[in-house]
C-alpha cells in the first residue's frame, strides 16, 4: 500500500478538513533516508489505515509553501492532523515514535491493542 502524494495546497487543505484523522510524511528526495523513512510510513499505513487513518506524502520540496504553513523543520516529519489543526508530529525515522505519536493522537488502538496516551521524549510532540 503506497500513500497518496499531495501535489498541491489546495488538496492538502481538503484533505486535512476532510474530518478524518490524516498522517502525512513530509519528506524530501535529497534527504538521504527516503527510502528507509518510506519502509517506515509504509507498515504505518498497512497497520493505522485499517482503523481508519487516512495517510498521504507531501514532498517538501515541491510543496515548500505547506511545509513553511506547517512549520516542517527536518525530513522526514510525520505530522497527524484532525479536524484540520495540526495535533502532533515526530522527527526522524524512527517507527517507534511515530508509533508513540499515533497512540497518543489516535484513539481505541495500539501495539498492545489498549488505547493509550504516550509521550516519552522530545522528538514526539504536541503540536
Amino acid at each position: 500500500m503506497a500513500a497518496n502524494c499531495i501535489k498541491n495546497a489546495q488538496d492538502f487543505a481538503r484533505i486535512i478538513n476532510s474530518g478524518r484523522v490524516v498522517v502525512i510524511d513530509f519528506h524530501a528526495d535529497g534527504s538521504g533516508m527516503p527510502q528507509l523513512a518510506a519502509q517506515h510510513f509504509s507498515t504505518l499505513e498497512e497497520t493505522w489505515s485499517r482503523i481508519g487513518v487516512d495517510f498521504y506524502r507531501v514532498n517538501v520540496d515541491e510543496l515548500d509553501e505547506v511545509a513553511m504553513e506547517i512549520d516542517i523543520r527536518v525530513v522526514p516529519t510525520c505530522v497527524v492532523f484532525k479536524d484540520g489543526k495540526k495535533v502532533g508530529y515526530a522527527g526522524g525515522v524512527d517507527a517507534g515514535n511515530i508509533h508513540k505519536l499515533m497512540g497518543s493522537h489516535v484513539g481505541g488502538w495500539n501495539n498492545s491493542g489498549l488505547a493509550s496516551v504516550v509521550r516519552t521524549d522530545s522528538i514526539v510532540e504536541s503540536a
